[in-house]
């Protein structure tokens, strides 16, 4: 089984994805999760971006999941996205208070994977204000 780098992000994940249940979260969810480097993932997925995106087309019937900015879906332009996406900064920043020093952003850690059950079909307006945060899609609610 995988682990995350700090215990207080797998109790974060088991609250946000699981009403609070660690051993749910291991045993059900834990497909969600990828902690191999961000550059591996992201070529993997660029490999088979287009079939994930039909597929999603498909499941969704060409609708935005996310529906978390007013523009949603104005552009007709879809994407899948990654729910827990493949690397962010905001554990760092939400759990660890990490701040930006001068030009260096906060060190952002690996995070999710490419499994079906991690994407999500997205607007392109709705991904573009997503971008690495911990943003659940509405169907998800």
């Amino acid at each position: 089984m995988q682990q995350f780098e700090y215990p207080e992000d797998r109790e974060f994940f088991a609250h946000l994805l699981a009403d609070g249940d660690a051993e749910r979260l291991d045993s059900e969810l834990s497909v969600l999760f990828d902690f191999r480097h961000p550059a591996i993932k992201r070529w993997e997925f660029d490999k088979t971006r287009r079939k994930i995106l039909a597929d999603l087309m498909r499941r969704y019937e060409g609708k935005c999941q996310l529906r978390i900015v007013s523009e949603c879906g104005t552009s007709g332009k879809y994407e899948p996205d990654h729910v827990i996406p493949l690397s962010s900064n905001e554990l760092n920043k939400r759990l660890r208070g990490m701040k930006r020093t001068s030009i260096l952003k906060v060190e952002a850690q690996s995070l999710g994977s490419n499994h079906p059950r991690n994407l999500t079909l997205a607007c392109r307006e709705c991904n573009q204000h997503k971008k690495h945060r911990l943003i659940l899609p509405a169907s998800w609610a």
